[in-house]
């Protein structure tokens, strides 16, 4: 058995970013007047204000965006208000002026069919899908036929209103909007929104295959939990014998999708095939999270471990578009560290990330825009055993730009958000032989990337809050 109380060390996963000092004393003065001198100033809505209101000021957009297939915006942190709004407006502006198809997040993607439908027009409230007050606690209590109930984040309500815009918009659209999910189910933290709907496809195309299934779910759901931080907690004190009991299950009820591949595309039809693959895969690479998770919470993280995910991630998307028309076009939403085109070196964060997974495939196709901000309040997000999803939020003041930080660089544009193309930033620096931004700020800390190699452009907020319902 392991240690029970080896992780308490590792209470705040950000000591396990190794410590850098900053390379520079000061911003350097000429990147900060370039950037000055070359923002585009945009809006954001105040409390209360009108989301519908004119998107002039996006129009820079235009040509960042130029051809791409996919546009990535993203976040230095989930729940912050100003964020919301801005990806909502730019979401607005990709739709309604350059014929966006689709609005991807990092969201589960069986859990996302549901959202879709709702945005297509089916019955029922928004709330009831992803409110935090309905799905951001967990409740260890049984329902009805004795079944335990796993709840997790949900989403903000900044977010719910933006799909009730993208239900408004499609109701009368030409061509309605999609939604996507591409992650693995419950934000890692339970395998049964994955694995209850293949049990229902294999009662029909495999039934021999069940086994695997239900001694997967026999051992993952009583570790289960509303994230990833539940059962990586859990499997510090499991024994090792039963988590590879786990995953030798999952591996061959895997095995047995890709063997017989055939007989189930006769059975059931290509979609359904494709869709429980997919719901398989998730599976595995939930699985896979988890073990990451628990290893840091150890104090042993390992940045390969954690790219099981991140291909997920890229992995979903790609093929959501392999099966879509030469049209598609996607807004992509997720944090900075999963967008960002640029690998990370080895540690503790995910070599290879989503973005740079898409940027392989897509090239010039992908374009990921970055969401930071230079005050007001930022969320801290601490792992914690004793709450109900493994991981307490907290308020914090965000913290001063590193001299070196991309967010130092806006320092002479402090009214409003302002945007920046990051290529047009990296062709000047390199010009004048100025030292380059080399790090960004995640919650209260501030890592390490080539921040003008890993986006196309930056959208830098001058002060932040959280969101409406952020739970606490």
């Amino acid at each position: 058995m392991n240690d029970q109380n080896h992780h308490d060390n590792h209470s705040d996963l950000r000591d396990l970013l190794p410590p850098v000092e900053p390379t520079l004393t000061v911003a350097p003065v000429e990147l900060t007047r370039w950037v000055t001198r070359h923002a585009s100033r945009l809006s954001v809505p105040g409390p209360g204000a009108d989301l519908g209101t004119p998107l002039d000021d996006l129009e820079p957009l235009r040509g960042l965006v130029g051809g791409a297939r996919v546009v990535a915006l993203g976040e230095n942190s989930h729940q912050i208000r100003e964020f919301a709004l801005l990806r909502h407006r730019v979401l607005r502006f990709l739709v309604e002026e350059l014929g966006f198809t689709v609005y991807a997040m990092e969201y589960g993607a069986a859990e996302g069919r549901a959202v879709d439908a709702w945005v297509q027009g089916e019955p029922g409230d928004i709330d009831d899908l992803l409110a935090p007050g309905s799905s951001g606690d967990q409740d260890d209590s049984t329902e009805g036929g004795g079944k335990r109930v796993i709840k997790g984040l949900g989403q903000p309500v900044e977010c719910r209103d933006t799909l009730r815009w993208l239900r408004h918009h499609n109701a009368d659209a030409a061509h309605p909007v999609r939604f996507v999910g591409c992650d693995i189910p419950m934000a890692g933290g339970s395998l049964a929104p994955v694995l209850e709907p293949v049990a229902a496809y294999l009662a029909t195309v495999d039934p021999g295959a069940l086994r695997f299934l239900h001694t997967a779910l026999e051992i993952s759901e009583p570790i289960a939990g509303g994230t990833v931080m539940v059962p990586a907690y859990a499997r510090l004190d499991l024994d090792p014998a039963v988590q590879d009991h786990l995953t030798t299950a999952l591996t061959r009820l895997l095995g047995r999708f890709t063997d017989l591949r055939e007989i189930y595309t006769e059975r059931g039809g290509r979609m359904a095939y494709e869709t429980a693959l997919s719901d398989v895969r998730a599976a595995v690479t939930t699985d896979r999270a988890q073990r990451a998770m628990a290893e840091a919470l150890a104090g042993a993280p390992d940045g390969p471990n954690f790219a099981a995910r991140e291909r997920y991630l890229a992995d979903t998307l790609l093929e959501f578009l392999e099966r879509s028309g030469p049209g598609t076009r996607v807004v992509l939403v997720g944090h900075n560290a999963h967008i960002q085109r640029s690998a990370n070196q080895p540690g503790p964060l995910a070599v290879t990330p989503m973005g740079n997974l898409l940027s392989r495939a897509l090239g010039a196709d992908y374009v990921p825009l970055a969401l930071t901000s230079n005050g007001g309040e930022t969320v801290e997000n601490l792992p914690d055993r004793a709450s109900p999803l493994g991981m307490r939020w907290g308020r914090a003041a965000t913290p001063e730009a590193a001299p070196d930080s991309v967010e130092a660089l806006f320092a002479g544009v402090p009214g409003q958000p302002a945007l920046v193309d990051a290529r047009a930033l990296r062709e000047y620096a390199r010009r004048h032989s100025l030292p380059e931004p080399v790090r960004t700020r995640v919650d209260t800390a501030f890592i390490e990337i080539p921040v003008l190699e890993a986006f196309d452009g930056i959208i830098c907020v001058p002060d932040t809050t959280l969101g409406a319902d952020t739970p606490q």
